[in-house]
């Protein structure tokens, strides 16, 4: 089987992402779910069960009003301020340049409302960090996420 059933397999790990994202968007409240084709998908562990997000959700988990996902406490990766991933959730999803929600998560993390994030220089990081551990949730590339892990879901953003 070789080379074709790594193939398939990649086409079917492709497929179900695919599809999954698209089910997510549709199940996400309100009428801008983001998904893949904004450049960014945020994602979380498996083991969070969690496949969409209402965005006031993501928000607060980002900024320390909630913490935990799926029943576990939560811990936010976050990548550099010129990453174009982490620059377009921030702009999407809170309306912020990506130095605003930094400095918003480290008064956060000051003020012991929050844990501190981990810090991720690339997708792989991101991917490699939020499969390890079941509260974890971070932001990667589109194209990231189209060969995420069986450890790791893709979460639809809802408005």
């Amino acid at each position: 089987m070789g080379d074709g059933g790594v193939r398939v397999g990649t086409m079917e790990r492709q497929l179900a992402f695919a599809l999954t994202v698209i089910l997510a968007a549709s199940a996400a409240s309100g009428p801008t779910a983001y998904a893949a084709a904004d450049g960014f998908v945020l994602i979380c562990n498996a083991r969070a069960a969690t496949h969409a997000l209402p965005r006031s959700e993501v928000r607060s988990l980002y900024t320390g009003k909630s913490k935990t996902l799926g029943g576990n406490a939560v811990v936010v990766v976050i990548r550099s301020e010129d990453d174009v991933p982490f620059t377009e959730f921030a702009d999407q999803v809170f309306g912020v340049p990506t130095k605003t929600l930094l400095a918003k998560i480290k008064q956060e993390v000051f003020k012991g409302e929050m844990t501190k994030p981990v810090k991720a220089e690339s997708d792989e990081e991101v991917v490699r960090y939020v499969s390890a551990s079941s509260g974890m949730i971070g932001v990667v590339s589109s194209q990231a996420a189209s060969h995420l892990p069986r450890t790791v879901n893709a979460v639809a953003i809802g408005g």
